[in-house]
């Protein structure tokens, strides 16, 4: 044999120094003994004491107060590691360490218990004493489970217990084992108060050390994590007797809480860095691994930034996701080989995904619906009600609109490129031959971004796909009304009425409607106008969303109305193709299959020429029913009401089928 056969790698050899058989039994400076082996660690207490603890334990939580009966009766701390298999809910937690504390032959009620998927390797022990007062921490990590504060629930509940059908994504909930359990014990009695401001200051040592060892939330890496969300930690101490002396006060200013704060973070340090010397061998494999998945996250750009409010501005997008989003736009223009028109189209799609929207009072969009406002102001309502002036009237202000934004384009583009060509000429006359070239390129590189504001503003995937994941959010906690205050930022219909399933139905509705509407469309006439096509057709459909309705503008809006079917009647079938092929990777062939057979199907029941493709192939592919009461029932044979989980699954397939518009559309620039 080979040296190399015969030599295991150095991934298995950690691995089997890390599974190794622990036994050891240590005297702590508070007068407790722990005792650690491979299935747990066990705190056992002086029995001479009557103990108060305070704790998040599972066994024994919360506060209480152990009483010694005798001089055989002790209180006991368990830190146990749960068998590979167990599933955390048979035997129930409570039952599980229950059962383990009689097998270790203590009193069950006299004994705090914890849980941890964590190996006992992790164990590690810091201690303080000063004037008589000793503390002791013990603790063992695991990261896998590694939460920020306020990070995105996983299950959907405030007072039930979890059970197997809990499902978040469409997925079945597997927590991965991973949680830092701390156990604090104090030789000296506490006051209730400076119980809880010691508890605190134990975990605010913990996260301490978890930001310092550069931790990351597993549910969004560009946060730090402050444990994990399984985390448990006890303090216990003695408790005080008439007459002793008591500890008053843990105050940060005080010297109990400096000792509480140190000695838990120094163990918390420890067993967090063998858990990563564990998983990753040595700290510059874990530094990388931890740039990686912060480079991920920035790649995924603006997705956190949901509104925690309806009709709140987005937040800003993290400083990291703006330098991924300048660095993109940047490296499309400098180094990318495409011609002009689709270079600006990639970086417009880039901009989208990682940067704001441009300023509402300079939006070409926004500047159109004022100026759609201010007409309909100064309309008279005998307009309105004659059909033959509403429908001359409505084509005059189509015309007018129409021609007035596209106009306006074409001329700030050939000022742009005016400026651009001329301004280097003029420099030349006053400066010097390098400070000329710089001018040329800056000159060239904002009339390259002035471009690509016109046509960002035409589009907007992102945020399109925040939106349904806001409703999704809101739905899943209960906040209905919250919801129903949501749902104006993506259709017309009235939301007073609307339950969960309905809310869940308009979105995605909206979803696959603002899809063709709000993405495909402008792409496909950018391929075949350039900007001021993009322009010229969100004018239109613009204006159709404001006057393109039954009722007062019934003749008013029906040349915009007509018109709008007329240009959206391509995209929209090429958006229900789309959201099938996306289907097929995100879903499987059968969903893609199912989608596109109710969109030829049930297409026919909504008003709209165009609108009833991309919603029923949402339906069919979702397997859910989407309906307006009075007006159609989409996929109404075969689906199920919606929820949120489908929100989030239609969410997936819209932004793959975004993406796929975009290769389409870049290929077919070039070609």
């Amino acid at each position: 044999q080979s040296s190399a056969s015969r030599c295991p790698s150095f991934a298995v050899l950690r691995q089997q120094q890390f599974g190794r058989m622990i036994q050891k039994k240590t005297n702590l400076s508070t007068g407790a003994t722990v005792s650690v082996n491979n299935d747990r660690v066990r705190v056992d207490l002086p029995t001479s004491n009557t103990y108060q603890s305070i704790s998040s334990a599972i066994l024994n939580g919360g506060c209480q107060v152990f009483e010694t009966s005798s001089s055989t009766c002790s209180t006991h701390v368990i830190n146990y590691k749960v068998p590979s298999t167990y599933d955390g809910l048979n035997p129930s937690p409570q039952s599980l360490l229950a059962n383990f504390a009689k097998k270790e032959q203590v009193d069950p009620n006299n004994t705090v218990g914890m849980l941890t998927a964590a190996s006992m390797e992790t164990f590690s022990h810091s201690s303080r004493s000063a004037m008589g007062v000793s503390i002791d921490v013990i603790v063992t990590a695991g990261l896998s489970n590694s939460r920020s504060s306020g990070a995105a629930a996983d299950f959907f509940m405030i007072s039930e217990d979890y059970t197997p059908d809990d499902d978040v994504d469409g997925q079945k909930q597997e927590m991965k084992p991973g949680t830092i359990n701390t156990i604090i014990i104090v030789n000296a009695p506490l006051t209730q108060g400076a119980q809880v401001e010691a508890y605190a200051i134990a975990i605010e040592a913990k996260c301490n050390a978890c930001v310092d060892h550069n931790v990351a939330c597993a549910k969004d890496s560009t946060k730090f994590a402050m444990g994990t969300g399984t985390d448990c930690a006890v303090l216990i101490s003695e408790r005080p007797i008439r007459g002793q002396q008591v500890i008053k006060y843990a105050g940060k200013h005080t010297l109990f809480a400096e000792m509480i704060g140190q000695a838990v973070y120094e163990a918390t340090s420890k067993a967090i860095m063998t858990n990563i010397l564990h998983l990753h061998y040595n700290y510059a494999t874990y530094t990388i691994h931890r740039w990686s998945r912060t480079f991920v996250a920035s790649m995924m750009g603006a997705m956190p930034l949901i509104p925690p409010k309806p009709m709140m501005p987005i937040p800003r997008a993290p400083l990291n996701v703006v330098f991924m989003g300048i660095s993109k736009v940047l490296t499309i223009y400098f180094f990318v080989p495409l011609p002009d028109k689709a270079k600006l189209l990639f970086a417009a799609v880039a901009w989208d995904r990682y940067l704001r929207e441009p300023p509402l009072t300079c939006h070409p969009v926004c500047i159109a619906g004022s100026m759609i406002s201010a007409c309909l102001s100064r309309t008279p309502d005998r307009v309105y009600n004659n059909p033959f002036m509403g429908f001359t009237f409505g084509l005059v202000l189509l015309i007018f609109m129409f021609s007035t934004m596209t106009l306006g384009a074409w001329i700030f583009i050939e000022c742009i490129d005016v400026i651009s060509m001329k301004g280097p000429t003029f420099a030349r006359e006053y400066m010097s031959g390098y400070y000329n070239s710089l001018i040329e390129h800056a000159l060239n590189l904002l009339a390259w971004i002035l471009k690509l504001l016109l046509l960002k503003s035409t589009f907007s995937l992102q945020l399109l796909c925040i939106l349904p994941l806001q409703m999704a959010k809101f739905i899943e906690r209960g906040q209905i009304d919250d919801a129903r205050g949501q749902l104006c930022w993506l259709c017309s219909r009235d939301p007073s009425t609307l339950g969960p399933s309905d809310l869940a139905g308009a979105t995605l509705e909206s979803l696959s409607e603002n899809l063709s509407d709000g993405f495909v469309a402008p792409l496909f006439w950018y391929v075949l106008f350039g900007p001021i096509g993009a322009l010229g057709y969100r004018v239109i459909n613009t204006l159709d969303s404001r006057v393109g309705y039954r009722g007062k503008y019934e003749w008013f809006g029906k040349p915009s109305a007509r018109l709008d079917d007329v240009i959206n009647y391509i995209p929209a079938r090429i958006t229900t193709v789309l959201l099938a092929l996306s289907a097929s990777v995100t879903l499987g062939r059968r969903s893609a299959w199912r989608g596109l057979q109710i969109a030829w199907k049930d297409q026919h029941q909504c008003e709209s020429p165009n609108a009833g493709w991309p919603m029923a192939c949402f339906a069919g592919l979702l397997g859910v029913q989407l309906k307006k009461e009075g007006a159609y029932c989409l996929g109404a044979t075969s689906g199920k009401e919606p929820t949120p989980v489908d929100i989030r699954a239609g969410h997936r397939v819209a932004e793959l089928a975004g993406g796929i518009t975009l290769v389409i559309a870049i290929v077919a620039v070039i070609s």
